[in-house]
């Protein structure tokens, strides 16, 4: 029998995320992430993901779009760059709506090597493929005023690592999360909610991040 540890950590993560439609078909779109752990006190990873999105019609979307994300770590930070494409589809039953994500990355991620003398420098750049698909619940749950709704979220993401094809070979990670959802105005919405990040580190060794998540969403119309 092999014995599995999991490693615990505690994470504090923002987003805001921010839309912009040109006409009723195309929008823009802008993520930026601040990414925290040991809760408040140090850096995980800054991210910022720019898209172009089509909307074909209220089932199917397709996005292209771009992530710069700066990791922090205790030997050494790293960037990472990649290029992604998504397919959206969307739909409901009564009052609950369902979503399912499938996005496939192009990442390019900067690999370092440790010296004799213990500095680690930057030896290359590697290159990955990786797939991930979020299925996502909502519902909204009371009004709080006319027009404003308190409503519930829920997703599960797998992440997973491809060869150079797009077969999936191997976990990368497992993000879960629950949250609740209030609309500030109709441009505005603000979210808050816990999520677990879930992934493996070696051989029977697995890493589990409780997070608090808060997100701003923001349309310009």
């Amino acid at each position: 029998m092999f014995s599995q540890s999991t490693e615990e950590s505690y994470g504090s993560w923002s987003t805001l995320l921010l839309d912009y439609d040109l006409n009723d078909q195309f929008y823009l779109k802008n993520e930026v992430h601040f990414r925290r752990t040991n809760f408040l006190s140090d850096w995980q990873q800054l991210l910022i993901r720019p898209s172009v999105n089509y909307k074909l019609n209220e089932v199917v979307s397709f996005s292209v779009g771009y992530t710069y994300a700066k990791n922090y770590r205790n030997e050494f930070d790293f960037n990472e760059h990649n290029a992604w494409e998504q397919v959206m589809l969307s739909h409901s039953s009564g009052t609950s709506s369902f979503k399912h994500r499938f996005r496939f990355e192009q990442r390019f991620v900067d690999e370092f090597t440790q010296q004799p003398t213990g500095e680690f420098l930057k030896d290359e750049t590697d290159y990955l493929h990786r797939f991930r698909y979020r299925f996502t619940w909502s519902m909204p749950l009371i009004t709080v005023q006319e027009g404003k709704k308190i409503s519930i979220s829920v997703f599960d993401e797998i992440w997973l690592n491809a060869d150079e094809g797009i077969v999936p070979r191997s976990l990368n990670q497992n993000w879960f999360y629950i949250g609740l959802a209030y609309p500030i105005s109709n441009n505005a919405a603000f979210e808050l909610g816990y999520m677990n990040d879930y992934a493996p580190l070696g051989a029977n060794q697995y890493r589990s991040n409780h997070v608090l998540q808060t997100t701003l969403k923001y349309s310009i119309n």
